[in-house]
């Protein structure tokens, strides 16, 4: 083998092993190709084999035909027999409080957090998450909420 070649693997290896994230616990996505559907309640598990603390974040992608500038989500969490819920609501506006141009982008990508310093048990952990929007003159939430591409779960080591 050439050095040069010797070089590139070794350069290819070092850029693998530098990418690794310790602080990783669980990252999933699951696609809903565009139309999240109100009785499609999405579910991520996983077996934590030692306590940890942790912060939960939601990854939501959507695209130009998200008709709102919020979201509402019910949440739980189950980490064996402790169970929590929580009702979410997240802008899409930015720091100027200027909602996200789609258009330009088309696709936005959003990191919602639901827990901070979440203490995770050694067992099955469950988290399961489903939209509850509505238009303002309407007390029945949308049943097919159009432009979501699809929802993910990050697990992450809370840094201290």
């Amino acid at each position: 083998m050439s050095n040069r070649f010797k070089i590139s693997i070794s350069l290819l290896i070092l850029v693998f092993v530098s990418c690794v994230d310790n602080n990783t616990v669980f990252l999933d996505y699951q696609d809903v190709d565009g139309v999240w559907e109100k009785q499609n309640e999405i579910k991520f598990s996983f077996n934590s084999d030692k306590e940890s603390i942790t912060d939960i974040s939601l990854f939501l992608r959507n695209d130009y035909s998200y008709p709102f500038s919020n979201i509402y989500l019910i949440t739980s969490i189950k980490n064996n027999d402790r169970v929590v819920f929580d009702t979410i609501n997240y802008s899409f506006k930015n720091n100027n409080n200027k909602w996200y141009n789609f258009k330009s982008s088309r696709i936005n990508n959003s990191k919602i957090i639901i827990k901070d310093k979440f203490k995770i048990l050694p067992g099955e952990f469950e988290f399961r998450v489903k939209h509850s929007i509505r238009y303002l003159d309407s007390i029945s939430p949308q049943i097919k909420l159009d432009g979501i591409l699809d929802v993910g779960l990050v697990v992450e080591k809370s840094i201290k």
